[in-house]
């Protein structure tokens, strides 16, 4: 079944369909700026990169998100959020819909986490333990480089997390520093597993790492 989104459609050009998301103020403003700098079209690289993320993400994620942790990921609201209005083809809309639905994602989420990792940077990744190449090797021709990286920009975290990104729950519920708030909405797909371990209590861990004993554990609950 389906999840009831209560969207009101906003008319676009044919063939295209305006959608309104909600962004982190942080990454509406550094994608505004980058993209102008760049003389990139927003609406239009959008639409490419999300045509290939949604395809990327269908195939990754295998698994649908429980409902306890799409509810998480609502509750976790991301801090000045802004209002966000992209046109994309319709068909294009139509899809990321039905792969996200499946699989229990909310769309800001999916949205969010591909836009913040656009413009992340090495000290944002690195606070995260997130793996990527740092180098890559150049070809002779810059221009096919820089198409290279708008068409696949995530090519760096993927190639050392065999292939992850979307499944990469790197995102703690609680602020990463003291300038950077809570993202666990970023997190987008959850498995079981790590669910499980994002909910585990500081003695359990300890105790199924074999650092302490279940009887200290229960000492330290009582």
């Amino acid at each position: 079944m389906g999840i009831a989104t209560n969207e009101v459609p906003i008319m676009g050009k044919p063939g295209k369909k305006r959608i309104m998301v909600q962004l982190w103020g942080v990454i509406a403003k550094a994608i505004d700026r980058d993209f102008k700098a760049l003389h990139i079209k927003r609406d239009s690289y959008l639409n490419a990169l999300f045509k290939s993320e949604i395809e990327n993400l269908a195939g990754e994620v295998t698994f649908r998100n429980s409902d306890a942790v799409r509810e998480r990921i609502q509750s976790r609201k991301l801090p000045n959020r802004v209002k966000l209005t992209l046109e994309l083809d319709a068909d294009l809309v139509s899809r990321i819909d039905e792969v996200l639905q499946e699989r229990n994602i909310p769309r800001d989420s999916f949205v969010n986490r591909v836009l913040f990792f656009l413009i992340a940077k090495k000290p944002h990744l690195d606070a995260l333990g997130i793996e990527y190449e740092r180098r890559s090797q150049a070809s002779a021709k810059p221009l096919e480089d820089a198409w290279g990286y708008l068409r696949d920009p995530f090519f760096h975290i993927r190639s050392l997390n065999d292939d992850r990104f979307y499944t990469l729950a790197h995102f703690p519920d609680c602020p990463l520093s003291q300038s950077l708030p809570n993202l666990f909405a970023l997190n987008t797909a959850v498995s079981d597993q790590d669910w499980e371990m994002m909910n585990i209590s500081a003695d359990d861990l300890l105790a199924e790492l074999g650092m302490i004993s279940d009887m200290e554990v229960g000492h330290a609950t009582n």
